[in-house]
């Protein structure tokens, strides 16, 4: 009793500590979920209608792009501005998917596996299979069929019977092909969507006829323009007010759909130091006295020099400028340098030179070996009786078309002894002494080879040249002084509020004011500076000011401001319209002062303007870009209506004001034809939409790309 009595004694405070344990538990969970959430808005790549796509989503898309560009490329890896394209088309790609596939639900679209079929083995193959190398023959550059079908036949091989690396080539394809299937369904999708939007429109008799008339109507015209170009600005004033009531009406036009940034910055290139060409100045001593002292030039060439030694002869024409100059007089034995050229030290030894051929041409059958003796045996007997037949007499190449019939009769065209120096000096030399139309066979690691010379150039002066250049590079000591007289700027006092103050009297060369977007490559093509970009676009702080390595240069950049995606602060659009308004008000005014002088004719009009008259020919109401002035829509207006010989204007067009004469006015010999003439509009409407109905979606799907805070 009385332990009970006690624990209704303290039963308010243990339900006090339970709760308190409960809160904790439910406070620990809503943080664990909160931390969650969090953590899902941070991996939020870019957005479509609401729908976010991770990074998981978009760098898996990346890698399948990069992998289907290499195999395309038979590149292993690929450069920094193809890698940055591909995460561009990647983002659009996926952009695209995503408004066709809500498009589509909404439209009833849908591609099935029967057209997907058709699309690939049918009659109507997909234009991206056609185009795609894999399924194109190399000698026609037409699309192959066969090669579908060997493609298909070689990733539908069992995987039981294949070797592992075989296996993982298999899967490799089998990746490929669904991210080709992949592509093909959407751009059939695309191709219904478009065509739907397309044939909603449609094109009446009226207006087929009434652009068929216009297009056969025309126009020689002379004319004399007041460029704006030549008018002071000076002679217009526009006032702040009539640039804010510009921006408010027309603010629609400047809506930007990724933020920009304003960045000032300045480059340091790190170039080699007196230091760094000392050092290697004294390298290349060492190395000119062990050239000129040694009896075997490859092994001082391979010890100083990245490029190795050629133990080829060459013509004049395979020489640089200041090798030609040196062999030239030179005698066998002679040095030249080391010699200072550019960044680097040149260094040449004459070891030999002979007048022969500079080129032959062979044909050659190549027999790879075995590695394993009793296998090599039979090879070498097999190439001994082939060797044999066209010793008899039977021609080289026809012998060749029977070994191989892609080979060509054997054909392996012109060479010169550089083009052949990886197979050996001695296959080189034995070619080269071979007289035309003799055969022999040589062995060569890895291969025997049956060769014989067609034809041969004319003797010309050939040369041996050892050549041992020596690149200055940079050393880390003078990268490190680069650094420390860069880190000493940043150090300096309100450097912050300075920055191009300070930079300019540090004899830095600053780029100020400098606009970037969100999705540029890179800042003036600077290689490497997408870096540079990411961290303005993550910056919190204005005025925050950062050192970035790049190979061989630093960027000093100060963020001066950030313009979030919306309808752009007049503040950034303000010259821009200054300008608009200052051609318009020239325009008022040149109108206004030629008017008020009454003038009759065109060359009083060209001697007011300081001119002279120019003429077009052959304008009409449809031209879009008329010869020496482009697109000039108030002459496609005079060209079709003006009156014959009669003065038009001043009037306003975009380079400048215009007094127009219509000189003549001829009727085209076309015959009209209603089907074409819609279909020819039909056509042009469809390229519109095609060009602007992606826009459209992706202005009402509200794409919000957030793909800066990831590289």
């Amino acid at each position: 009793m009385a332990t009970l009595q006690k624990i209704r004694n303290k039963a308010g405070l243990l339900i006090a500590v339970i709760g308190i344990a409960l809160l904790a538990f439910i406070l620990g969970d809503l943080l664990t979920s909160g931390s969650t959430l969090f953590r899902k808005y941070q991996d939020k790549v870019f957005e479509v209608g609401g729908k976010a796509f991770s990074t998981e989503e978009y760098f898996n898309r990346v890698t399948e792009w990069e992998n289907f560009q290499k195999l395309m490329s038979g590149e292993s890896s690929l450069d920094e501005n193809i890698s940055l394209q591909i995460k561009e088309l990647v983002f659009q790609q996926m952009v695209r998917e995503h408004m066709l596939d809500n498009q589509s639900k909404r439209l009833g679209l849908t591609v099935s596996k029967e057209e997907i079929n058709d699309l690939v083995h049918g009659e109507n193959i997909s234009p991206l299979l056609m185009q795609l190398p894999l399924f194109v023959d190399p000698k026609t550059g037409i699309y192959d069929r066969e090669a579908l079908a060997n493609f298909f036949m070689a990733i539908n091989t069992p995987i039981e019977s294949l070797q592992p690396e075989e296996r993982a080539l298999v899967q490799q394809y089998k990746s490929m092909w669904l991210f080709i299937e992949n592509l093909v369904k959407y751009q059939r999708l695309e191709e219904k969507y478009r065509s739907l939007l397309a044939n909603a429109v449609m094109v009446n008799d009226m207006e087929a006829k009434t652009s068929f008339d216009l297009s056969q109507r025309n126009a020689d015209l002379t004319y004399v323009v007041q460029n704006y170009y030549t008018i002071p600005d000076t002679l217009v004033t526009v006032e702040e007010s009539e640039i804010r009531a510009y921006y408010e009406k027309h603010k629609k036009n400047f809506k930007l759909s990724a933020p920009l940034a304003k960045i000032t910055y300045f480059i340091r290139e790190i170039s080699p130091s007196d230091e760094d060409f000392a050092e290697i100045e004294a390298q290349a001593i060492e190395a000119a006295k062990k050239l000129a002292e040694s009896t075997n030039p490859a092994a001082v060439v391979a010890e100083y020099s990245e490029i190795p030694y050629q133990d080829v002869y060459v013509a004049a024409d395979v020489l640089t400028e200041s090798q030609l100059s040196f062999v030239s007089s030179a005698n066998i034995g002679d040095m030249y340098g080391p010699v200072r050229e550019g960044n680097s030290f040149q260094i040449y030894k004459l070891i030999d030179k002979i007048v022969a051929p500079d080129s032959i041409h062979l044909r050659m059958i190549v027999v790879p070996t075995a590695g394993i003796s009793e296998q090599d045996s039979l090879v070498r007997n097999f190439v001994d009786s082939v060797f044999t037949v066209i010793k008899s007499g039977k021609p080289f190449a026809q012998v060749a078309n029977e070994l191989n019939p892609q080979s060509n009769g054997g054909d392996a065209g012109w060479v010169r002894e550089i083009d052949i120096a990886s197979v050996g000096k001695e296959f080189v030399q034995t070619v080269f002494s071979l007289p035309i139309g003799e055969v022999t066979k040589i062995s060569v690691p890895g291969q025997y080879i049956i060769v014989q010379v067609e034809e041969k150039t004319k003797p010309v002066t050939k040369y041996k040249l050892a050549v041992i250049n020596m690149p200055v590079v940079v050393s880390e000591r003078t990268s490190n002084n680069v650094d420390n007289e860069l880190n000493q700027f940043l150090s300096l006092p309100d450097v912050d509020k300075k920055f191009t103050e300070l930079a300019t009297e540090k004899g830095y060369d600053v780029v100020p004011n400098y606009t970037i977007s969100s999705t540029d490559f890179s800042i003036a093509q600077i290689p490497g500076s997408r870096q540079v970009i990411q961290w303005a676009f993550n910056e919190k702080e204005k005025g925050a000011i950062r050192k970035f390595d790049l190979t061989n240069l630093r960027i000093v950049v100060r963020l001066d401001n950030v313009i979030p995606v919306g309808i752009a602060p007049l503040s950034e659009v303000a010259a821009a319209i200054r300008s608009q308004l200052i051609r318009d008000k020239k325009a008022e005014k040149v109108i206004s002062d030629l008017s008020s002088k009454n003038l009759t004719s065109l060359a009083d009009y060209a001697e007011s303007m300081n001119t002279r008259p120019d003429t077009v020919r052959f304008v009409n109401f449809n031209t879009r870009n008329i010869a020496g002035l482009g697109f000039e829509p108030i002459l496609n207006a005079y060209s079709a209506f003006a009156p014959l010989n009669k003065l038009m204007g001043p009037a306003k067009g975009n380079m400048g004001v215009f007094v127009v004469n219509v000189n003549n006015r001829t009727q085209g010999s076309e015959t009209y034809d209603p089907k074409t003439q819609k279909n020819t509009i039909h056509g042009e409407i469809a390229y519109r939409l095609q060009m602007q109905s992606m826009e459209v979606l992706k202005d009402k799907l509200a794409v919000k790309d957030y793909r800066y805070r990831f590289y």
